[in-house]
């Protein structure tokens, strides 16, 4: 099993891996502790960063090794313990150029997959899903915003280096993340980005045991079978009734689900677009996990089919996501940790394209602090359109899951803004997985 973490300084990387590698029984990789050490050895020996000859023969006889006794992990490089001495501030200033050298970089991607051929493990860099990595299983991208990854980082440094940073303030350090941002993001060979298909996990605002609770869960709940063939807290009924309409969906609308590589494993809320009686049960069959709907009280009168929609996981509600007796239903679902379908369009288009979004579920992630699975479902306003009786019996539909959007983006803004800001993130991911999909849908959806 290999874990890849990424992300830029001052996200967390570090103590995260070593905490997901001892809750899943892996060997811990800080490939950070490389690119450093082989800075410190170019510093050592005085060898310019421009003179890549001499750069490479010490490459030839670089030798990294990893002594681990309890807790305690060191590093040695060439023989040498070089734990303490590579997190100094001077080899910190040139750890990115160096780390951007071509001829570093494929020495070091050597002894990285060779290390992971025998054991397999966790990690930690910034390249190690986008390209040491590529097919790795599990991957994760931290990230948080700049100021809270400079506080981070200013704190790290006055308690176990407090001489080199003396004077610094937090601007400084903002301005030398930001720094090596650009660096790393711009370099020519593995810059660092988000995988596309990455676990995303914003750290601003949450615990190192929150971020690692996250990860566990989603790399427990990643490889889910269909819903419909799982059994644990899932009725009987409720199988059943995904299994056939999966089946129908397969024989006679040739249904096809892309995204499930951004599956979200908390709970959260599956906003899709609307333009079909379809919609509801195409996002139930595709999605790896049960549902939950809500309905018009009205649908309840009769005892019968009321009893059914309500074994197939639908509430009865009498208003919109903004009325407080909606919004406390949805909160208590996301609050057990349920995925909710919610259109927020309101209402089934009329044209197939996307119509201004409703205020509701931006108000209903500020109040929950919960995700937004963007859903970009095509296929269904052709197969039944709200102007026709009764639905094609053959057609093509495709259900497509983008990357979720978090509260903690968010979190930093007043509640206003950050509802305007969820809203108007809402419908441009949707609009990008429809162009997603009709460039080709090649790759991971965005």
């Amino acid at each position: 099993m290999i874990i890849t973490i990424d992300g830029p300084a001052g996200t967390g990387k570090t103590t995260v891996a070593k905490k997901v590698a001892e809750r899943l029984g892996l060997p811990y990789f800080d490939t950070g502790a490389m690119y450093r050490s082989v800075a410190y050895l170019i510093l050592h020996e005085k060898i310019p960063l421009s003179d890549e000859s001499k750069i490479s023969d010490l490459l030839e006889t670089f030798n990294f090794e990893i002594v681990a006794t309890g807790d305690e992990r060191r590093y040695i490089a060439n023989g040498r313990d070089v734990t303490d001495v590579i997190r100094s501030q001077a080899v910190t200033n040139i750890v990115s150029p160096v780390s951007a050298l071509h001829v570093v970089r494929e020495a070091l991607w050597a002894i990285q997959r060779r290390f992971a051929q025998k054991r397999g493990g966790v990690f930690e860099g910034r390249d190690m899903g986008s390209v040491v990595f590529p097919d790795a299983p599990i991957k994760v991208f931290l990230s948080a915003r700049p100021e809270v990854r400079a506080e981070r980082r200013l704190k790290e440094l006055q308690e176990k280096r407090p001489d080199e940073v003396r004077g610094t303030n937090h601007q400084q350090m903002l301005e030398e993340l930001m720094r090596r941002d650009q660096i790393d993001s711009s370099r020519a060979i593995a810059p660092l980005i988000c995988p596309p298909d990455a676990y995303v996990v914003d750290t601003s605002n949450i615990s190192i045991d929150e971020v690692v609770e996250r990860i566990v869960e989603y790399r427990e709940k990643k490889d889910l079978r269909p819903v419909w063939m799982q059994s644990k807290g899932i009725t009987l009924l409720y199988r059943t009734i995904i299994f056939c309409t999966w089946l129908i969906g397969k024989i006679f609308y040739r249904l096809k689900t892309y995204g499930l590589e951004h599956y979200y494993p908390r709970g959260a809320i599956i906003a899709a677009n609307h333009t079909s009686f379809f919609d509801p049960p195409v996002l139930a069959v595709s999605w790896p996990e049960e549902v939950h709907f809500l309905a018009r009280e009205s649908l309840f009168r009769n005892r019968f089919f009321g009893a059914f929609i309500r074994n197939i996981n639908t509430h009865p509600v009498s208003g919109n996501a903004s009325d407080i007796g909606v919004m406390k239903t949805l909160i208590g679902l996301l609050e057990e940790g349920k995925k909710v379908v919610l259109f927020p369009e309101g209402t089934r288009s009329k044209s197939g394209e996307l119509q201004p979004l409703k205020p509701g579920i931006s108000m209903l992630i500020s109040r929950t602090k919960t995700a937004i699975i963007p859903v970009y479902i095509d296929g269904t306003y052709r197969a039944w359109s709200r102007h026709k009786k009764f639905p094609h019996i053959f057609g093509k539909v495709t259900c497509i899951f983008g990357s979720p959007i978090t509260w903690e983006s968010f979190s930093h803004l007043d509640k206003k803004e950050a509802q305007k800001q969820i809203s108007e993130k809402l419908s441009a991911a949707i609009l990008e997985l429809k162009k997603w999909f009709e460039d080709g849908a090649h790759g991971v959806p965005p």
